[in-house]
């Protein structure tokens, strides 16, 4: 097996692993066992538990960034800024429904802020940014300060991930009851600005 197809095997028994059994009784034992090979294959590739969630934990925020990009990029030109950031948020919740393995691990974060916590904190940041810089590629949202598109790419991302957390609970939820919860929370607050309106931010660090 390639070195590139080996990676990606272990990314998905250790994803499901961690899912099952949480970072803290997870060990590279367990998951070289359930991938069917030896303890130093995984740390030839990750070197350490640590590294290995973080490599889990970014391939799963890469899939969610490509799933939001894909669906941002379905809406047609020129709709209201409203179908876009439906679009964006439907895309989150689609993903978490798919992917519950991988957002069970997603949410083990703050568990694990002290060993791998910056790390993840980085990986959560440059989606915000990536988001962000969609957002400017869209007419409608373009003229809107890049401040204002990365707060707003930030409180999605967050907003989803607490629901998308809520709905384990409460399994009666669907999809499109999170969707709806959302806007609701969201968008109006979001409407009331526009281009001209919202708020300068100085990035510069002078006063």
């Amino acid at each position: 097996m390639k070195r590139e197809e080996r990676e990606r095997q272990l990314l998905d028994v250790a994803e499901a692993v961690f899912a099952d059994h949480g970072y803290q009784d997870t060990t590279m034992e367990l998951v070289a066992a359930k991938a069917g090979i030896t303890k130093p294959v995984i740390y030839d590739h990750f070197g350490s538990k640590e590294n290995l969630l973080v490599k889990v934990v970014a391939r799963a925020r890469e899939d969610l960034l490509s799933s939001t990009k894909e669906a941002l990029d379905a809406i047609p030109p020129h709709s209201p800024v409203e179908d876009y950031f439906r679009a964006g948020v439907r895309s989150f919740m689609e993903f978490f429904e798919r992917r519950r393995g991988s957002f069970k691990v997603y949410m083990q974060e703050s568990a694990v802020a002290v060993v791998a916590g910056q790390d993840i904190e980085q990986i959560r940041q440059a989606q915000a940014r990536d988001i962000a810089e969609r957002f400017g590629d869209i007419p409608q949202i373009a003229a809107y300060p890049l401040p204002y598109r990365e707060a707003m790419a930030e409180i999605m991302i967050a907003t989803n991930e607490r629901v998308a957390a809520w709905r384990l609970r409460h399994p009666e939820i669907t999809l499109e009851m999170a969707v709806e919860v959302v806007m609701a929370v969201l968008w109006n607050g979001f409407a009331s600005y526009t281009a001209d309106t919202a708020p300068e931010v100085d990035l510069s660090g002078s006063s």
